[in-house]
């Protein structure tokens, strides 16, 4: 029965000192002097939602510089596209979506799915992250275009691109910051 004691007093000693070590995602933050250099730039409507996007990512907790924001920024982004590429890939399979809004969906998938490339820590090193970004908002921007000219009306869609753009602008803002540290 000793033993017993011994094993519960162990584990619950290691959970205590878990909990004083590793605060809650809600009481961790990402240090305000980075979040200040990000979340101003950012195209987001509000500071708490781009605090909050950043700080969906548990890396987010562990940057101790303006390039580590940059790179978790660009990774999110560059996941979001991915998921946007493949969102857009699902709706066409749903037998419920009008078959002229298909040729555009189809557009959007693939644009976005081209888009992935783009955004990559590569160009965060070499430089480039900047136009890199702009390249995949230019792809963004005429899958908009399109499913604008095939009167695409789909709330999924509109939230979904809606999204993207919060990743995508908190990643420009994010390397607009390591780009230009004097501002």
């Amino acid at each position: 029965m000793g033993s017993r004691n011994t094993s519960v007093l162990f584990f619950a000693a290691i959970a205590l000192f878990l909990f004083q070590h590793f605060p809650p995602q809600t009481e961790a933050t990402i240090p305000t002097e980075l979040v200040s250099k990000v979340c101003p730039q950012s195209e987001i409507r509000s500071y708490e939602n781009c605090v909050k996007s950043l700080m969906a990512n548990p890396k987010s907790l562990m940057v101790t510089s303006a390039k580590a924001v940059a790179e978790n920024a660009l990774d999110m982004a560059r996941r979001e596209t991915t998921a946007t590429s493949c969102f857009f890939a699902a709706l066409l399979k749903r037998k419920d979506i009008n078959p002229a809004s298909k040729a555009a969906l189809e557009s959007c998938s693939s644009l976005f799915k081209q888009s992935v490339t783009f955004i990559s820590l590569d160009g965060l090193s070499g430089g480039t992250a900047s136009l890199d970004l702009h390249s995949a908002l230019d792809k963004a921007t005429e899958c908009k275009s399109e499913l604008s000219a095939a009167h695409v009306s789909i709330k999924s869609v509109t939230d979904k691109l809606e999204e993207w753009g919060n990743f995508y602008s908190i990643a420009s803002a994010a390397v607009y910051a390591v780009e230009n540290p004097e501002h």
